[in-house]
This record gives structure tokens, C-alpha cells and sequence, in this order.
């Protein structure tokens, strides 16, 4: 039992010393010496759970996925599409704000390195929102839907990047966030009261 505890644990470790170097670095900026150095293990240890790069990448990616799919599967449905929207966007700005796998896997999957249904997921519950906030006249009638739906994107992939650790700093926090999606959310809704409506 203690073999398996101990095997676990590496393999924990493991997993958060390669999201830590995937996040900052990149797939191909990340070592596996640099990943072993970091966790404080042995080359073999690392290769006894792990027979590749692309495999510990598949690790970290599935761990960071699951904590993003989680929000989608535990956020409200008010039937209110902006205020939906702002819960779905901000959770998952502070999940990536939070999460250095969440990061990696983002940055993994947005480089070409890992597969994942994540993105297409994100972007369609996004869309569908923004579609029934369009057809309800809660958005401005000068931005499209595709245009907004944009804008959010942009807005959680610049999240990502300010939240990775640059010169042993982390980036903005969430709460800086949240006041970003204010603004955008004000700029987007058709009446004041909505912007104010849409925030949870």
C-alpha cells in the first residue's frame, strides 16, 4: 500500500512540475531534466510513469481540462443570458488565474500539442449565450453576435496570459479581471440596467 501511495504521490508531482514548466515554457521550451529538477525526481521515475513527452502533456492537459469542463457542468442557468455569461466567463478567468494546469492545458491545446474538446465547448456555450442575449435585445444593436463572441475570447485568452508567472510575478488578479468584464459588459449592453443585470 505504501508502494502505491508513494508511486501516486510522484506521479502528482510530477504532473505539477510539467504543468509548471508547460505554463511558463511552453511544450517546446519544457524539458523533461527540467521537469525531473523541479519535482526533485529521478529521470526514471519520470519515464516509469511517463514513457514521453507528448504522454506527460496528455496528463497535465487532462487534468487542466477537467477542472475548466467542471465549471461548465456546475454553472447557473438563470435563463438571464448575460448574467450566465458573466458567471461562465469569470469562473473561468479565475480558474486559469488559479489553476497552473488549467494554464498549461490552455496553452498546450493552443499550440497544436494536445487534443481536446475544451475549446469548442467553451466557444459554443459562449455563442449560445451571446446568440440569446442578441435575440432578446439585451445586446447593443451595433454589435453582432460574432463580434461579441470574439471579444470574449479575447478577453479569457488575455487572461491566460497575464496570469502566467513572468519574471516571478504573477499577473492581474481576478478581481482586476472582473472589472475588465465590466467594462466590456457596459459596452455591449443595449440598456444600462442590462450591463448592471448581466453581473452576478
Amino acid at each position: 500500500m505504501k508502494k502505491k501511495e508513494q508511486a501516486t504521490r510522484t506521479r502528482t508531482n510530477l504532473v505539477l512540475a510539467a504543468a509548471r514548466n508547460f505554463d511558463r515554457h511552453g511544450y517546446d521550451g519544457t524539458s523533461l531534466a527540467a521537469v525531473c529538477g523541479d519535482a526533485g525526481i529521478s529521470m526514471g521515475a519520470l519515464t516509469f510513469h511517463f514513457r514521453s513527452k507528448a504522454a506527460l502533456a496528455a496528463a497535465v492537459a487532462e487534468e487542466g481540462v477537467g477542472e475548466l469542463q467542471r465549471i461548465r457542468t456546475a454553472r447557473p442557468r438563470t435563463g438571464r443570458p448575460l448574467h450566465d455569461l458573466s458567471c461562465l466567463v469569470l469562473a473561468v478567468a479565475a480558474t486559469l488565474h488559479r489553476s497552473v494546469h488549467a494554464r498549461s492545458a490552455a496553452r498546450l491545446i493552443a499550440e497544436g500539442h494536445v487534443v481536446s474538446d475544451w475549446p469548442a465547448d467553451w466557444r459554443g456555450e459562449v455563442e449560445e449565450l451571446i446568440e440569446c442575449a442578441w435575440k432578446s435585445g439585451a445586446l447593443t444593436e451595433e454589435v453582432q453576435p460574432g463580434t461579441a463572441t470574439r471579444l470574449v475570447r479575447h478577453l479569457v485568452d488575455g487572461v491566460t496570459a497575464d496570469a502566467r508567472v513572468t519574471g516571478g510575478q504573477p499577473g492581474p488578479t481576478p478581481p482586476d479581471f472582473a472589472e475588465v468584464w465590466r467594462a466590456a459588459l457596459t459596452g455591449l449592453a443595449a440598456d444600462p440596467r442590462n450591463s448592471a443585470a448581466g453581473l452576478p
